[in-house]
């Protein structure tokens, strides 16, 4: 029981942290009705930004936090304005390959900078350990856990009760009826997508000490966002959180009980297609 117990646990802060992914990719898809598929790239970028600036500069990731969102908030209102802003036209296709070979280049840039060797990375929470009754838990992903769940609500309260918030919500709705009321649709589009750039230079850094670091790893967290973001319903921020967590507990769950061990990755998936089957208007959404 204590062993079921300790994986729920690490299920539920995986799903937490796949949620803020998902969340990040769902309000840029509000604004633009398009996807990222270089999504999960530049979180690794942020990645390799608190690597290096351990390793380089004797940083702590976690106070290299603040370095680095901002770095990628000014990297991503530029992106948005070079390669994305000309493409909100143009078919879902043509999106599609141009992300794709975003996400290349971004690998490819890291494996020429950083090599293909695995990395680790280390904070002031390595190896420490947190009791909760029976259940242990790594401090570093219970730190990203809780910072998962802040950044989500700030971003729902952000969304919700902000005049900002009620810019994005009049351009996710309708562009032109947008626009004709004044609100400028360009600034608001590159704003939503710069700060979801930035909420990956800050997941980044936080969830760096659960992972070995591969420049290849951006594949799997652009997928598994996907998965979170289609099974949460698209715009529905709480189905978005409520997927998360099932995947999270899927792969936790899988990785103790799947026999032989081999086949536990493909277990997201396959939930994933259960779903499409049976819901796929998302999780929360009634059944017709």
């Amino acid at each position: 029981m204590d062993t079921l117990l300790q994986i729920i646990s690490q299920g539920l802060v995986l799903g937490g942290v796949y949620a803020l992914m998902a969340l990040a990719l769902a309000i840029v898809y509000s604004v633009t009705h398009q996807l990222n598929f270089a999504h999960g790239d530049l979180m690794v970028v942020g990645m390799y930004l608190a690597f290096w600036g351990m390793h380089a500069l004797g940083v702590d990731p976690y106070v290299a936090i603040v370095v680095i969102a901002p770095l990628m908030f000014i990297a991503g209102f530029l992106l948005f304005r070079i390669v994305f802003a000309p493409m909100l036209s143009a078919p879902h296709l043509v999106v599609i390959q141009v992300t794709l070979a975003l996400s290349f280049i971004v690998q490819s840039a890291l494996l020429l900078i950083f090599t293909s060797n695995f990395q680790t990375v280390h904070t002031v929470l390595s190896g420490k350990i947190l009791r909760f009754g029976p259940v242990m838990l790594a401090a570093a992903p219970v730190l990203a856990f809780v910072a998962s769940i802040v950044l989500a609500l700030a971003a729902y309260y952000v969304i919700r009760h902000t005049e900002f918030g009620k810019r994005v919500l009049a351009v996710a709705e309708d562009r032109q009826a947008a626009a004709l009321a004044g609100v400028n649709v360009v600034l608001v589009q590159a704003s939503v997508f710069a700060a979801a750039v930035a909420v990956m230079g800050i997941a980044g850094p936080l969830v760096a000490p659960m992972m070995v670091l591969q420049p290849s790893a951006g594949l799997h967290l652009t997928l598994i966002s996907f998965i979170v973001f289609i099974l949460g319903g698209a715009n529905n921020y709480l189905g978005t959180l409520v997927a998360g967590l099932i995947i999270g507990l899927s792969e936790s769950l899988s990785s103790l009980y799947m026999r032989p061990p081999e086949l536990a990755p493909a277990v997201p998936y396959l939930i994933f297609i259960v779903f499409l089957l049976v819901r796929p208007k998302g999780v929360l959404e009634r059944a017709s």
